[in-house]
């Protein structure tokens, strides 16, 4: 029967079904992440968050300066040669960071629904890409090394949901590899993922031990090539010393010395900024992920023992390799899982969270229809009231920015109104000045604390870069005077310094403003 023309005819149907429902959703995508990352189609709205720093990054080493062993940064080199290759290409533009999230949010929304449709989702393949546009991308647009790890680490699942040959396995391995290049421990336990489910699939299938070791040495093997390709250099310019120090000692010893936000007491840290009539759909993806993990895998866990004897129709070894990845991806921010790292590592989870309604069955398609008209309702209202508002334009050195936040658009036109490109600038705890202004950092890191999150020696090289440039402007926030513990706070040096050299010339409502005496 399968063979009759009718057949042919009605799967032809449904392959154009499926490609139109993709092109629809393509479309969709772009159009939504577009009106809400430029306006004036061309004018790039200001987003901030941590791409900044890797913003500044990208422009030092097209200064000349050498990652690692001039300036400090704690990921490998992968987001620090992105964005300097593309200010290499277009210069140093603001527009750059916001085609990067269009492009890697539209890719992310494609490779979900793949990942859905490969676990027999049918038209509930479409929920997870809804949801993570509408509830939790929307909210996190942030060009930072976060979601490029987690657009690799999505592409190699992609690569190995439906088949696990040689070919594929090198493949995802190499994309681990990349997503390591981009955030070390994410690549690192994907990795691990990986291998434990091809040990998983080898047991359950009694394929051959020879194969699972040749299967492994291949995807780690893979892994550590694409590693070596991106950090080789930086190793030999900067000193295998100073890259360890940076990218493995800092992040195990020093990292979580700054309070709050780096280390277990960062969970549900900000719920408090959702709890407003207007952020309401914001408060709904943060309760949406919140209660999704780890719940959504161990819920996984029980399901397959109970039933995938009983149902072997279903794709068990999919759903596992999915849960697999979805909890190593988990763990990959325990250590400081604050709401903007659990949305990074969400998708794996609204997948299976999609699974799970289809699976329910009257329960399951009240609440998934639920889901889709307001997803599909978001879609729409959100970048129409993101178009609505009137932003406020600042012609920058960066190019033309559009500010919807009032607080960052004064900020900026009171920098850009006491500097000019290329001057030596210091932002203490604002690390947001150096890239969008053109200014030069006088010191190797982005900021400074009153924690042990600052080295003594970079204290010493700030300083030293105040005295070498004479640099005319310094910003200070009381912040940087009350230490939670005096013992790890290394600024009095920096703090007697700046006392006798410069003096408050404004006081803003979000810092001092310290100019030089002379």
């Amino acid at each position: 029967m399968d063979g009759t023309p009718f057949a042919k005819a009605q799967a032809s149907t449904v392959r154009t079904s499926d490609k139109a429902l993709l092109a629809g959703l393509v479309l969709a995508s772009f159009l939504f992440l577009y009106f809400h990352l430029f306006v004036s189609f061309s004018t790039p709205l200001w987003t901030g968050g941590d791409e900044i720093i890797f913003l500044a990054d990208g422009s030092r080493m097209l200064d000349g300066q050498v990652l690692y062993r001039d300036f400090a940064q704690m990921t490998f080199p992968a987001t620090d040669l992105l964005y300097f290759s593309a200010f290499k290409v277009f210069g140093a533009q603001m527009w750059i960071p916001n085609i990067l999230l269009l492009l890697v949010g539209v890719t992310l929304v494609c490779l979900s629904y793949f990942l859905g449709e490969r676990l027999n989702l049918g038209k509930l393949a479409l929920l997870p890409p809804l949801l993570f546009l509408s509830l939790v991308y929307r909210n996190r647009l942030d060009a930072t090394h976060h979601w490029f790890s987690a657009l690799a680490t999505m592409a190699a699942v992609a690569v190995l949901i439906t088949r696990r040959t040689l070919p594929r396995i090198a493949t995802a391995g190499a994309l681990c590899g990349v997503a390591a290049s981009f955030t070390q421990s994410l690549g690192l336990l994907i990795l691990m993922a990986f291998a434990l489910f091809l040990y998983w699939e080898a047991r359950r299938t009694s394929s051959p031990r020879k194969s699972l070791v040749t299967n492994v040495c291949s995807l780690v093997a893979c892994f550590a090539f694409m590693v070596f390709a991106a950090t080789c250099y930086f190793i030999w310019a900067a000193g295998f010393q100073k890259f360890i120090d940076n990218t493995v000692l800092f992040s195990i010893r020093y990292y979580p010395s700054y309070s709050g936000a780096n280390s277990w007491q960062g969970y549900m840290v900000g719920v408090s900024e959702f709890l407003h009539w207007r952020r309401i759909t914001d408060f709904a993806g943060f309760v949406l992920i919140h209660a999704l993990l780890p719940l959504v895998y161990l819920l996984f866990f029980v399901r397959y023992r109970r039933d995938s004897a009983k149902q072997p129709a279903e794709p068990w070894d999919r759903l596992m390799f999915v849960n697999l990845v979805g909890i190593f991806s988990l763990l990959s921010v325990t250590a400081a899982p604050t709401w903007a790292r659990l949305y990074y590592v969400s998708l794996p989870a609204l997948i299976l969270f999609a699974w799970f309604l289809k699976s329910e069955a009257k329960a399951g398609r009240v609440l998934s229809m639920i889901l889709f008209a307001s997803t599909s309702i978001l879609l729409v209202a959100l970048p129409v009231a993101k178009q609505l508002h009137h932003p406020d334009n600042l012609d920058l050195p960066t190019g033309r920015t559009a500010f919807l936040n009032k607080e960052a658009y004064d900020r900026y036109r009171w920098a850009a109104s006491e500097t000019r490109p290329g001057d030596y600038f210091f932002g203490g705890l604002f690390p947001d000045f150096y890239f969008i202004l053109n200014l030069r950092n006088p010191g190797p890191v982005p900021f400074i604390t009153p924690y042990d999150y600052t080295r003594p020696a970079e204290v010493q090289a700030v300083l030293d870069g105040l005295q070498k440039h004479q640099v005319k402007i310094v910003l200070w926030t009381p912040s940087l005077d009350a230490p939670e513990n005096p013992q790890f706070d290394h600024l009095g040096p920096l703090r007697a310094y700046i006392r006798s050299h410069y003096h408050v010339a404004e006081d803003l409502p979000q810092f001092e403003v310290w100019f030089r005496n002379d």
